[in-house]
C-alpha cells in the first residue's frame, strides 16, 4: 500500500510528532537515525535530501521502527549498536546496553594494569564484553578471559571480539560467574565487574525502556542488591594472584556496603572513586602481598 507521506522530510516531520507526543526527549535525534537505519545513510544525506522518496517497502519499515520506539525500545537495540569508550560494540536483546558510567571503571582498571605490569585481567558479568575488550583494545599487552551465564551474552561478545579484532587476547566462556574459571585453576591478576547491583523492589521503578526491555537477570541485584558482589569476591580469592586486585562497579548508595565486603574477605587498600557527576562509582581492593 502506497502511502501518501513518502519523501525524507515528510516522514521526519510526522516521526518527529510521533515521538514527541510520546514524551521521548530525543525525538527528532531518535527519528534521524532509524530514518537512516532504513534507507542506509547518514543524517547529512538525511539533511541534504529532505525530497528523496522511499519505496514502499522502505516506509513500511521506518514505521515499524518508529512503534517501536514509540513503546520505548530502546533506540540502541534497535540500531544493534553502541558506541564505548570509541569503540562500536555490537548490541541485541538480552544484554545490558552499555553505559558511560562504565568508563569509569575501565579507566580505573587500566591504570592499575599500566602501574603494576598486570597481564592477566578477567572481566565477570560481561555482557556484550564491553570492558574486557576495551581494555584488550587499548592495552596491548595483557590477556582477557570473560564470562556470563547468559548464553546471549556468550554470543554477543564473541561477536565484538570478532568485530574489534582481539581474538588472540580475548576469550569468553559461559560461566555462573568465576565457577568456570575455578574449575580450570585460572590466575588473575585483575578481576573487574560491573554486576548486577539493583535491589529487588525498585526493579519497577526503573524507566519504561530499561525495565521492559533489558535482562532481569542483569539488572537486579538480589533483596539488598549484594548478592553477586557477596558472590564474586568470595570466589576471587581463588583466582587472584599475591597483589592481585578486585574492581566492581557500584550503585550511588552502595558505597559502605561494597568496601565492607572486601576488607572482610581480606582486600587492602579499599577505595572508591567517584564518577563525573560526583556519584560513588567504583570501588577497588587489593589481595595482599604474601612473603
Amino acid at each position: 500500500m502506497k502511502n501518501y507521506k513518502s519523501k525524507i522530510g515528510e516522514l521526519l516531520k510526522e516521526g518527529y510528532q510521533i515521538l514527541k507526543e510520546e514524551g521521548i526527549e530525543s525525538y527528532a535525534l531518535d527519528c534521524d537515525l532509524l530514518l537512516g537505519k532504513v534507507v542506509k545513510k547518514d543524517r547529512l544525506f538525511l539533511l541534504l535530501n529532505r525530497d528523496y522518496e522511499l519505496n514502499d517497502k522502505e516506509i513500511e519499515e521506518f514505521y515499524r521502527l518508529l512503534t517501536l520506539r514509540k513503546n520505548k525500545m530502546p533506540i540502541k537495540y534497535m540500531l544493534g549498536e553502541c558506541e564505548f569508550m570509541g569503540l562500536s560494540f555490537y548490541i541485541r536483546e538480552g544484554v545490558l546496553i552499555p553505559r558511560p558510567d562504565t568508563e569509569i571503571l575501565v579507566e580505573c582498571a587500566m591504570e592499575e594494569i599500566k602501574k603494576n605490569k598486570f597481564k592477566d585481567i578477567c572481566d565477570v558479568c560481561c555482557g556484550s564484553g564491553i570492558i574486557g575488550i576495551t581494555i584488550a583494545k587499548l592495552l596491548k599487552d595483557v590477556n582477557v578471559k570473560s564470562s556470563d551465564i547468559s548464553h546471549t551474552a556468550y554470543e554477543v561478545t564473541g561477536e565484538n571480539i570478532k568485530r574489534l579484532d582481539v581474538g588472540e587476547r580475548v576469550q569468553v566462556v559461559e560461566s555462573d560467574l568465576l565457577s568456570k574459571f575455578i574449575e580450570n585453576k585460572d590466575r588473575f591478576d585483575v578481576i573487574v565487574s560491573n554486576p548486577p547491583y539493583i535491589k529487588k523492589n525498585v526493579i519497577g521503578t526503573l524507566m519504561e525502556d530499561v525495565k521492559n526491555f533489558e535482562p532481569y537477570e542483569a539488572l537486579c541485584g538480589g533483596e539488598d542488591g549484594l548478592d553477586f558482589y557477596r558472590e564474586i569476591t568470595s570466589q576471587s580469592l581463588k583466582l587472584l594472584n599475591n597483589g592481585g586486585m578486585l574492581l566492581f562497579e557500584i550503585g550511588y548508595d552502595q558505597k559502605d556496603s561494597v568496601s565492607n565486603l572486601l576488607k572482610e574477605n581480606g582486600f587492602v587498600e579499599v577505595e572508591c572513586l567517584k564518577d563525573l557527576a560526583g556519584k560513588d562509582r567504583v570501588i577497588k581492593g587489593k589481595i595482599e602481598i604474601c612473603c
